[in-house]
């Protein structure tokens, strides 16, 4: 049995940030070129932590660069309120975090595992087409979600939530990748069982929001649908 071929042969069929799809060693200009999006991703995100510093999902005031980035945040209330605004900021959102820990997550385990192992499966067009269509299918999703249900139920402190902060990061995006990775593991459906596990941990233990786990497992099962329709597999 070959163990150096993670699309056929691997549960998790993750690569290290410096090899290619079968754990080959790369030459540095192939490497460059076969990362291109995580190496990118990286660079604009952390960039924009020098000079901006951390964004805020509340606290819009504070500073310049505060104000800056929450106007260019992803807003549940912009669906009505400003419709070409809350389309524009689909865009950008992904590229805010609001501290260490929120970056961190992103990079590490988002983007130096998960998705340079799909870059490298997949390809870099293949892997930022995927991770930024979750932008542009769970967020308006869950915008109009909550839009219609702050109608329906207009004293629900679960709604109400949704539009009292917003939310950033490149987290949703990086669960998409995960779920289109999951087509090509050996075992896929514990591949797939992974953020359910992680997301109950995440609510019971750290007290997440749990509008985020939402977000999150749809990312995952939406990512591993569209792969698994749309998406060549390699041979």
């Amino acid at each position: 049995m070959n163990h150096n071929n993670p699309q056929k042969e691997r549960i998790f069929p993750f690569v290290w940030p410096w090899k290619g799809a079968y754990n080959q060693s790369l030459p540095f200009k192939e490497l460059i070129k076969g990362k291109a999006f995580t190496i990118l991703y990286l660079i604009v995100i952390w960039t924009i932590i020098g000079i901006l510093g951390y964004a805020s999902t509340r606290n819009c005031e504070g500073t310049w660069q505060l104000a800056l980035q929450c106007e260019y945040a992803f807003w549940v209330k912009n669906l009505t309120e400003a419709p070409l605004i809350f389309l524009r900021n689909l865009f950008t959102t992904p590229f805010l975090h609001n501290g260490l820990d929120h970056i961190l997550f992103v990079s590490v385990l988002g983007f130096l595992l998960i998705v340079q192992s799909h870059e490298a499966v997949f390809g870099s067009k293949t892997t930022a087409l995927i991770f930024m269509s979750s932008y542009l299918t769970v967020a308006p999703f869950f915008a109009v979600f909550y839009t219609v249900g702050i109608d329906l139920f207009p004293d629900s402190e679960f709604m109400n939530f949704a539009f009292a902060r917003n939310w950033l990061g490149g987290s949703i995006g990086m669960f998409q990748v995960y779920g289109a990775l999951a087509t090509v593991s050996r075992k896929k459906w514990v591949m797939l069982s992974v953020p359910i596990i992680f997301e109950i941990f995440n609510l019971t233990v750290l007290g997440i929001d749990l509008h985020i786990s939402l977000m999150h497992v749809m990312a995952t099962f939406l990512g591993f649908g569209i792969s698994t329709r749309l998406v060549k597999r390699p041979t």
